[in-house]
Formats: C-alpha cells, structure tokens, sequence
C-alpha cells in the first residue's frame, strides 16, 4: 500500500540572518563565496537558478549548491535535488536527487532526510522501499522536520504499511508539536481525549487543542473554545 499524505514541498531555504539583512546582492555574495563562505554559495545559487539580479544559470547555480554542500551548509544538496526532482531551473534526474537528498540527511540536513522519506516511500527514483523510508523519515523528525514528525505518526497512529504503535505515534506527534506542526498538536489533543496510546486526560487535551490554535490550526481555536466553555 502506497501511502500518500500530502505535504508541503520546501523549494528555497532561508539565507542566513546576516546576509539578509545586509541585503547582500550577487557582488557581495560572490566575493563572500570566493572567501569560503558557504551559506554565500548557497544564497548565490539561488539567484543564478530565478535569474535574480544575474542572468539565469542553471550549472552555475548547480556548481555554487555543491560548494555550498561541501563547504558545511548540506542544505545545498537538499536544494539541488529538489531542483531535478521538479525539474526547475536544470533537466529532472530523479537518481540523482535521491542521492544528493541522502547525502543532505548523512550531513545533518531535516530537509534532505524528509525528502529521501518521501522518494523512497513513494518510488521516486529509486525502488520502492517503506522501511528505507520510515527510517529516513525518523532522521527527518530527530532533526527537527516537523512534517515527518506528521507523517511518520499519522502511519504509526493508522498502522499504514507498520504495525499500529499508537504509543508511538503519540510520542511523534508530541514531537511535531513542539515544533509548531498545528496538525501534529490536534491530533495528539484527539488521542489524549480518547485515551489512546496516551492515558485519557481532558485537560492535556484542551492545552494541546489550544497549542494548535497558536501555531495555526483554526478547527483547533474552535474546538479549544467550545472545550473550554464545557459545550463539546
């Protein structure tokens, strides 16, 4: 069974803080990647791929997302990949981005881990493989990707292709949570309001109803309201 929860695909990274807000152009990145500094090359590459300020080049935003990757900054490789596995700004090449998404995810990259998960889990590029993915997407959530957090709880909380661990899913789910993954909160709220694979607990159930609320989730502002008044 092929297990296909939507999710957000990420295509651009956050450039550093410091780069931002100097507003740096393609000068003063170039001179910043010339002297070693990777998140540069990775900020660089990106103005290459959209044409920002230089004219569009695809290999030279391909050659910077490399440097970017072997200088220490592995979410070059994650962004690499994900441009063949689209096929934005250079030809698709699903093989490729798969290993460079593995790569990303040795090198300590959410991103690159999640995206393996998802190749794996789904065909793409490689052979299918649900245990290659579950694995990658455990990384992915060890490394703070909220969506695998979701995902890989939502098919231990259905038993989709694993046996059904609701324990397990609650605890992945707690995580998604601390990481501001609305639907990660609403779902952990639902099991603690059931008492399952947690102990039945009302009020644990209203505060995680109303962390979903802060991050986003508009159901859980209305279920946290109405809890809270006693009505549902």
């Amino acid at each position: 069974m092929k297990y296909l929860l939507p999710s957000l695909l990420v295509f651009l990274a956050a450039a550093s803080p410091r780069l931002l807000q100097a507003q740096a152009g393609p000068r003063e990145l170039t001179g910043a990647c010339n002297g070693g500094d990777a998140t540069a090359c990775l900020q660089l590459a990106r103005l290459y791929a959209q044409g920002l300020d230089v004219s569009t080049d695809g290999r030279r935003a391909e050659q910077l997302s490399l440097i970017a990757c072997d200088g220490g900054v592995p979410e070059g490789c994650t962004q690499l990949g994900r441009w063949l596995l689209q096929g934005l700004y250079l030809g698709t090449d699903e093989p490729r981005a798969v290993g460079l998404f593995r790569r990303a995810c040795e090198a300590g990259d959410g991103g690159g881990c999640d995206e393996a998960s998802l190749a794996y889990e789904r065909g793409t590029g490689v052979i299918e493989n649900v245990g290659t993915a579950i694995s990658y997407g455990q990384k992915a959530c060890e490394q703070q990707w909220r969506n695998a957090c979701l995902r890989l709880g939502d098919r231990f909380e259905r038993g989709i292709d694993v046996a059904k661990n609701e324990a397990r899913a609650a605890e992945l789910y707690t995580t998604g949570c601390a990481l501001a993954e609305a639907n990660s909160c609403v779902r952990l709220a639902k099991m603690y309001e059931d008492g399952r694979g947690v102990p039945r607990d009302l009020d644990k159930a209203l505060g995680y109803y109303r962390r979903g609320c802060d991050v986003g989730n508009s159901l859980a502002c209305q279920v946290a309201a109405l809890r809270s008044r006693g009505i549902m």
